[in-house]
C-alpha cells in the first residue's frame, strides 16, 4: 500500500525490480517468428505514419490500458496486441482479497516476431518501461461526426452533454482560472450531480451547472474521446482522494473560457468540429490549417 491509500497491483511492496526481470525474460523468451506478419505490416506502416504526423500519440501506460487491438511501445518497439485470452482467480493477500487476472496474450512486433506472453507479465513491463498508442485522432472525430449528425424522428434522446463549475473550498481547485467539467449523462443532469461531493470525477466537491445539451445518437466513450482530443492540451492534471483515501485522476476538467467550450459543443452538435482545434495559448478555436 503507497501513500495515500493507492495500491497499484502492478508494482509490490517489494521485489519489484525482480518481478520486473523475470517479466523482462519471459517477453523477450518467448518471441518466436510470426507467420502470418505479412497481414499485419501494412498496419504497423499506418501506426507510424499516425505517430510522425501527429494524428497518433504516445502516452503512459496505466492499469486498464490493456485492450484487445490496440497498439503498444516497449523499449522503443511497436507492438500489437491481437488477442488477450483472460481468466481470473480471487486470491487472498495480507492487506485483503483481490480478483487477479491472468492468461496468455498473442502480441505481434513490429519487427515480424510474436509472443504468447502472460498477460500480468506484458502489464507489468509496460507498466515501468512502455507506452500506449492512442487512436487515429481524425478516424475517431469522423465516425462520431457521422454517427452524430444524421438525427432524424425516429431517434431517441440519449442523454445531455454538460459542463460544470466546482464549488471546491480547496484552494488549489479556487486558484485555476476557467476551469470547468464537460461531461456525459444519460439521466437527467441535476440527477447526476447530487452527490458530487462525494465523487472523485466531480473533484468531491458540490458543483454548479454551467448548461446542459440534449444529444441524440450519442456514443460516450466516443464523445469523451473527442472531447480530450480537442481539449486535450489544457486537461487538468489534478489528484484527487475520495472518502477511503484512494487517489483518483479526472480526466474530464478542462482549463478554457466558458463560451469557448460553448462554441466547440455547438461545433460537436453540427458536425464541424473536426475541421477546428483549440489553441490553448490565446485560449480561442481557430481553423485547422
Amino acid at each position: 500500500m503507497m501513500a495515500g491509500g493507492y495500491f497499484n497491483p502492478f508494482l509490490s511492496e517489494a521485489g519489484i525490480a525482480e518481478d520486473y526481470d523475470r517479466a523482462k525474460s519471459d517477453f523477450i523468451a518467448r518471441r518466436k517468428p510470426c507467420n502470418d506478419f505479412d497481414k499485419h505490416k501494412s498496419k504497423f506502416k499506418e501506426i507510424q505514419k499516425d505517430l510522425a504526423n501527429g494524428r497518433r500519440k504516445l502516452i503512459n501506460f496505466k492499469e486498464g490500458h490493456l485492450r484487445a487491438g490496440d497498439f503498444y511501445v516497449h523499449n522503443g518497439v511497436l507492438m500489437l496486441l491481437e488477442k488477450v485470452n483472460i481468466s481470473q482467480k480471487e486470491q487472498s493477500f495480507s492487506s485483503g482479497n483481490r480478483v487477479r487476472k491472468d492468461g496468455r496474450t498473442k502480441c505481434i512486433f513490429e519487427n515480424g516476431t510474436m509472443s504468447n506472453m502472460l498477460y500480468r507479465s506484458l502489464a507489468k513491463i509496460l507498466h515501468i518501461n512502455g507506452q500506449v498508442v492512442t487512436q487515429n485522432i481524425d478516424k475517431v472525430n469522423e465516425d462520431f461526426i457521422e454517427q452524430f449528425s444524421n438525427i432524424t424522428n425516429e431517434d431517441e434522446e440519449a442523454g445531455y452533454i454538460y459542463v460544470l463549475k466546482s464549488k471546491s473550498t480547496d484552494e488549489k481547485i479556487i486558484s485555476i482560472q476557467n476551469l470547468y467539467k464537460i461531461g456525459y449523462s444519460k439521466i437527467d443532469v441535476e440527477e447526476r450531480i447530487k452527490n458530487a461531493e462525494k465523487e472523485p470525477t466531480y473533484l468531491m466537491a458540490p458543483v454548479r451547472i454551467q448548461g446542459a445539451w440534449k444529444c441524440f445518437n450519442m456514443n460516450p466513450h466516443k464523445l469523451e474521446q473527442l472531447l480530450h482530443n480537442f481539449f486535450g492540451n489544457s486537461c487538468l492534471e489534478l489528484d484527487v482522494f475520495d472518502e477511503k483515501g484512494k487517489r483518483h485522476s479526472p480526466r474530464e476538467w478542462f482549463i478554457a473560457p466558458i463560451e469557448v467550450i460553448e462554441q466547440a459543443i455547438e461545433l460537436i452538435i453540427n458536425g464541424k468540429i473536426i475541421n477546428y482545434k483549440f489553441d490553448t495559448e490565446n485560449m480561442t478555436i481557430i481553423g485547422k490549417c
